[in-house]
């Protein structure tokens, strides 16, 4: 089950050495602070401000470059790559087979699924 990001006292984080939108953090109650990523998956337990900046400064937006996995509801997956990611939804497209040339040829563009956020739908590929 996925941990819902909270609606309320959670604030975008954007990478300061390039201004990229790599994820949210969230104030707790008790001051201290819970990184999310681009998909709203929480990365790790509160902590200080700094330690969750620099978390998320790390993941940063390196699953826009891998294949992933969706539940398509009939009980199958389908290989997709994320296209966009926006704060209410994310936009992937089927994967091609031939993912050794450029990411933004690695996917069929005529074949996108918008996936609202937060989502269970969505898995790594190994």
């Amino acid at each position: 089950m996925t941990v819902q990001m909270p609606a309320t006292d959670t604030f975008n984080h954007v990478r300061v050495s390039d201004g990229e939108h790599v994820g949210y953090i969230h104030f707790t109650q008790g001051g201290l602070f819970v990184p999310f990523d681009l998909l709203q998956r929480r990365r790790g337990g509160p902590m200080d401000l700094v330690e969750a900046e620099e978390l998320l400064d790390g993941v940063g937006l390196s699953m826009l470059a891998k294949a992933w996995w969706l539940d398509n509801g009939d009980g199958n997956r389908v290989k997709v790559r994320i296209q966009e990611v926006h704060r209410e939804r994310l936009t992937v497209a089927r994967a091609l087979d031939d993912l050794s040339g450029p990411v933004a040829q690695s996917a069929d563009l005529r074949a996108t699924i918008t996936v609202s956020l937060p989502t269970d739908r969505l898995h790594e590929s190994a």
